[in-house]
């Protein structure tokens, strides 16, 4: 696996180019000081040629009569003329005279790239003498020498003069950038996870004003974290609360059916033989026209009493047709109920359950339980001569709703005391449901449920 390249720091940017500008600022003075010292030296080589040419040819002019031994003579005399070197030969090319070599900086010559660089191309000049030749050529190499020695001592100064400032320069922006150092470090701290970082107030404009809009972003991240957590712990509260009430459902619904075969089972029994033990008492002939007979009667009678109201009872404490016949006979079997036991309520009944087995049990029951509760307000408060229950299956849920033409609520259904519609409530969104109550358009009210078809996994 190939390793990113470090990025290099901003810092350090800024030093090499200041570092690549001085640089090339020193190589932009050096050149035009070469070229300054290439112009100067032709000038003076030329100038200096042009005066040894023209002195030498008089001083031959005058003493070549004498042969050009005496000429050499002179020579010697005269020395060593600046930047030119003269020989002087016989009629055969034998050498009689040759300029001494320069005392000036005596030793010493320029680096021949430099040499090459500001040395101009002359040529020699030739004076024709009796009996000899006299040559004069250019001899630049004390005025290079000279040039090269400036050049030297130029680019020492500049050099200083360049790292002073660089260095000068370099602490400077160490300076100015140390805030954005800062701000740096804070963001990595941030993104680690520490997101109680704060920015002290950072010196300049622009850092300054990036410390403060830090710390409003870092205050603000602060403040979602614990916005979101405070979120995630009440979800998980509210998860924890709707998996109690739903448990807590399931085992009211236990604790009915247990009760519900406990009053069929026992008290049943109890109440079958009471009415037996009083029928036969009520036809002994012996007690027929005593008040022993007529107490045999009324209990008789009361027992029959009694086992009827335990059997209108037991459907409500277990809704047997829900485990037995499945929810559509059973919500069908419980408006014939209401309908003939209130003949002047007309209760209209839509059903659409064609996705009937995918239902859950827990979500049959909740349906049939908001459906009685609901109806049996209808009944009971509403004083309504109409009502409609529709029941379907659309989107994955179950899909109830129950309406009247009554005179509606007085009163907001959350007061104390309406434990029925808290109950409805509670059973919904104990299995990730909704339940809604407002107003209908038949105006009475109108309840509605919403409940997942699959048990919700909390």
């Amino acid at each position: 696996m190939v390793k990113p390249r470090r990025a290099l720091s901003l810092l350090l940017k800024i030093n090499l180019l200041l570092g690549s500008l001085a640089f090339a600022a020193l190589a932009i003075f050096s050149a035009q000081e070469i070229q300054t010292t290439r112009s100067s030296i032709r000038e003076e080589i030329e100038a200096s040629n042009r005066i040894a040419t023209q002195l030498l040819a008089r001083i031959t002019a005058i003493y070549s009569r004498q042969g050009p031994v005496a000429l050499a003579e002179v020579l010697r005399q005269t020395g060593r003329v600046r930047a030119n070197e003269i020989r002087l030969y016989d009629h055969a090319g034998e050498l009689l005279y040759e300029s001494p070599p320069a005392s000036y900086k005596a030793g010493r010559y320029a680096p021949e790239w430099y040499a090459a660089l500001v040395t101009p191309a002359m040529k020699a000049t030739v004076i024709r003498v009796n009996a000899g030749t006299l040559v004069v050529v250019p001899n630049p190499t004390r005025a290079v020498l000279d040039g090269w020695d400036d050049l030297v001592s130029f680019m020492v100064i500049q050099s200083v003069a360049l790292l002073m400032a660089y260095l000068l320069l370099s602490w400077m922006l160490m300076r100015w950038l140390a805030p954005f150092e800062q701000i740096r470090r804070a963001l990595l701290q941030i993104g680690s996870g520490r997101h109680d970082v704060r920015l002290p107030a950072l010196p300049g404009r622009e850092p300054g004003e990036m410390g403060m809009a830090f710390n409003r972003m870092a205050q603000a991240v602060q403040d979602d974290i614990a916005s979101r957590q405070q979120i995630a712990q009440a979800e998980a509260r509210l998860a924890a609360q709707r998996e109690f009430t739903q448990a807590l459902h399931r085992r009211i619904e236990d604790e009915r059916r247990a009760i519900a075969r406990e009053l069929h089972d026992e008290m049943g029994q109890s109440l079958t033989a009471m009415r037996s033990i009083s029928a036969a008492l009520a036809q002994n002939p012996e007690l027929r026209g005593k008040p022993a007979g007529e107490a045999a009667r009324l209990l008789f009678e009361t027992a029959g009493a009694s086992f009827d109201a335990m059997h209108r009872l037991i459907p409500r404490l277990r809704p047997i047709q829900l485990e037995e016949i499945g929810l559509g006979d059973a919500v069908r079997d419980l408006v014939a109920s209401l309908q003939q036991a209130h003949p002047g309520l007309r209760i209209t009944l839509e059903m659409d359950l064609a996705q009937h087995d995918a239902v859950h049990v827990d979500a049959e029951t909740c349906a049939y339980r908001i459906l009685q509760e609901a109806l049996t307000n209808v009944v009971r408060h509403a004083q309504a001569s109409a009502a409609w229950v529709a029941l379907s299956i659309r989107d994955g849920a179950l899909r109830l709703c129950i309406a009247d033409n009554g005179h509606g609520a007085d009163e907001p259904l959350s007061r104390n005391g309406h434990y029925g519609v808290r109950g409805m409530r509670e059973r919904a969104e104990a299995l990730g449901g909704r339940l809604a109550i407002g107003p209908a358009e038949q105006g009475g009210l109108q309840v509605s449920a919403w409940i997942p078809l699959q048990e919700e996994t909390v």
